[in-house]
C-alpha cells in the first residue's frame, strides 16, 4: 500500500465525484474487505456495490489484495492503493482550481472519517453534546458559529443540532484568503469593525468559535509592512473586543484546532490522537477535577514543583488571588470556555516565584527550545538558557521590550487525553499534570504584564506540592 496516490486522470476525478464511491474508499483506506462484507456495512444492495467496486478498481484507486475460497466460493479482499490521496495538477491549466479543490475535498473527508474513528462518537454526537451538554441552548436563542473550511462537518451537524432546538444559527466564515484581501482593501475604519462587538453582541446569547491557525498555504498571501502594521491595528481592536465580550452575559465556547502543519516532531497520528479524543472528555467529570484543583489553590499558601534532582520552583500565593478554572464547559453562567479544555490558571500580581528549573521544553513567542534552564528571582527571570539554538533564544529574548522577564501567571493542565508535548503552545498548556509559567505579556491568560514578548516554560510529570503535600506525582492527581 503506497503512503501517497496521485490521482492525474479525469476517469479517477468523475470516479469520486460520488459521495457512495467516496465513502467505499475511505473504508477501503483503512481496512480490506470484500464486497459482501462492505454491502452489509454500508447497507448498498450488491448490484449497486459490485459497480462502484468496479468503477473505483478500473480507475486504479483500489486493488484486489487477496483470494480465499471458502467452501467452493471465492472472497476476493480489497484495498485502497494508498493512504492519502492528491490530486495532480498536471491534469492541464484549465483545471487547477477545480483539481485544487477536488484535492482538498477528498482529503478533508478522509480526514474527518479517521477523526471520527479516533474519538469513536460521529460528528453528528458530538454537536448534540455541544449544544445540550456544554452550551445549553434553549429555544429562539441565536448562536453564532464562527468557523474556517476544516470544521464545515462538525459545524453543518451544529446548525442542524441548533435547529432542532428552536433556537437559530449564525455562521461566519473565515479563510486565510478572506483575511488577506480583508486587510489588504477594506479601509481601517470599517475592517476595525467586528460584527460581534460592534453588532450582534447585545443580540446573541451563545457564540462558539473554532480557534486554530488557517490550513490554506500562505505563500500566496506575503504582507507587505504597511499591510503588517493594518493587521497589528486591526488586532488590537479585536483583542479589546474580546474583552468587552466577556463583560457580556454571552456564552462562549471556543473550539481548539490543530492544523496539520502544527503538528511537533512527535508520531503526528498519536498527537492526533490525542487531541481529538479531548474533545469527546465528559464536561461532568473534566469539570470536578478543575474544581478540585482550583479549591486547593484558593486555600493555601505556596505551590512548590520538584524535579527529583534538586531542582525546584517555589510560587508564594497573594492573600488576595486569581485562580481560574478553564475546563471547556459552557453553560447558562459562563462567559469563557475552551475545548479541548482542562486547566487551572494562576495569576500572579501580588504573589513571587522564586527557583531554578530544567524546565522540559519553551515557546518563545512560537518557536520552540528544548530543555531550557531558568533561574526566577522576586518573579522575574534572571537567567534563561537553552540546551540547543541558545543564540538564536537569547536574541529573540534580547529582541524584546516591555517586562519581558516578569511572570504573569501559571496553568496546571488537567486534559487527561493530552499527555506530552503535542506541538501547539495554547494546547500544551492543558497537558495532564503540567505545569506552565507564562513570562512576559500573557496573551493567553490576561494577566497585567506589559510587554511585547509572549514566552512559556512547561514542566511535565513532575511533582507539584501545595502547602506542602503532593498534588500531581508523575502525572497522577492526588485527591
Amino acid at each position: 500500500m503506497q503512503d501517497i496516490f496521485y490521482i492525474s486522470t479525469i476517469k479517477a476525478i468523475k470516479t469520486l465525484s460520488s459521495d457512495r464511491r467516496l465513502k467505499i474508499l475511505q473504508y477501503l483506506v483503512d481496512n480490506e474487505y470484500t464486497a459482501q462484507d462492505l454491502g452489509k456495512i454500508l447497507k448498498i444492495k450488491p448490484n449497486v456495490l459490485w459497480y462502484d467496486m468496479k468503477q473505483l478498481e478500473d480507475a486504479n484507486l483500489i486493488e484486489l489484495i487477496h483470494t480465499e475460497q471458502i467452501r467452493g466460493t471465492v472472497k476476493k479482499f480489497y484495498r485502497a492503493v494508498a493512504r492519502n490521496f492528491f490530486v495532480d495538477v498536471s491534469l492541464g491549466s484549465a483545471n487547477i482550481n477545480n483539481a485544487k479543490k477536488i484535492q482538498n475535498f477528498i482529503n478533508q473527508e478522509i480526514e474527518d472519517w479517521h477523526r471520527e474513528k479516533i474519538i469513536k462518537i460521529s460528528f453528528k454526537k458530538l454537536a448534540n453534546k455541544i449544544i445540550n451538554q456544554n452550551l445549553g441552548i434553549k429555544e429562539n436563542e441565536i448562536v453564532v458559529i464562527s468557523y474556517q473550511p476544516m470544521h464545515q462537518k462538525l459545524v453543518e451537524d451544529l446548525i442542524v443540532e441548533i435547529a432542532k432546538k428552536g433556537a437559530y444559527a449564525i455562521p461566519i466564515f473565515l479563510t486565510k484568503r478572506m483575511e488577506y484581501n480583508f486587510i489588504k482593501n477594506v479601509p481601517l475604519k470599517f475592517a476595525c469593525k467586528d460584527v460581534i462587538s460592534d453588532f450582534l453582541l447585545d443580540k446573541i446569547d451563545a457564540h462558539i468559535i473554532f480557534s486554530g491557525e488557517f490550513l490554506e498555504e500562505d505563500n500566496e498571501f506575503r504582507f507587505t509592512q504597511d499591510l503588517m502594521e493594518k493587521s497589528n491595528q486591526i488586532e488590537e481592536v479585536k483583542r479589546e473586543n474580546i474583552r468587552k465580550t466577556y463583560q457580556t452575559k454571552v456564552r462562549f465556547l471556543t473550539i481548539d484546532t490543530l492544523a496539520n502543519n502544527q503538528i511537533a516532531e512527535l508520531n503526528p497520528e498519536l498527537c492526533k490522537e490525542m487531541y481529538w479524543k479531548s474533545l469527546n472528555i465528559e464536561p461532568d467529570s473534566l469539570h470536578n477535577e478543575c474544581e478540585f484543583v482550583q479549591q486547593r489553590l484558593l486555600s493555601s499558601k505556596s505551590i512548590k514543583i520538584q524535579d527529583g534532582n534538586g531542582s525546584s520552583l517555589n510560587i508564594s500565593l497573594p492573600k488576595e488571588r486569581t485562580i481560574e478554572i478553564k475546563d471547556g464547559i459552557a453553560n447558562l453562567q459562563s462567559s469563557d470556555s475552551e475545548l479541548p479544555g482542562g486547566m487551572v490558571v494562576g495569576l500572579l500580581e501580588n504573589g513571587n516565584i522564586e527557583g531554578e528549573f530544567h524546565t522540559d521544553f519553551a515557546y518563545l513567542f512560537d518557536k520552540k527550545f528544548e530543555d531550557v534552564f531558568i533561574k526566577i528571582e522576586k518573579g522575574r527571570l534572571t537567567k534563561i538558557v537553552a540546551q540547543k539554538n541558545n543564540q538564536e533564544l537569547q536574541k529573540m529574548f534580547n529582541n524584546a521590550d516591555g517586562d519581558k522577564d516578569v511572570v504573569g501567571s501559571f496553568c496546571i493542565g488537567l486534559n487527561p487525553e493530552i499527555y506530552q508535548n503535542i506541538g501547539h503552545p495554547y494546547i500544551n498548556s492543558k497537558i495532564y499534570g503540567a505545569l506552565s509559567l507564562q513570562v512576559g505579556w500573557d496573551e493567553l491568560e490576561a494577566s497585567q504584564v506589559d510587554s511585547d514578548m509572549i514566552a512559556q516554560f512547561f514542566m511535565l510529570n513532575k511533582t507539584i506540592l501545595v502547602d506542602g503535600e503532593i498534588l500531581f506525582e508523575n502525572g497522577k492527581l492526588y485527591k
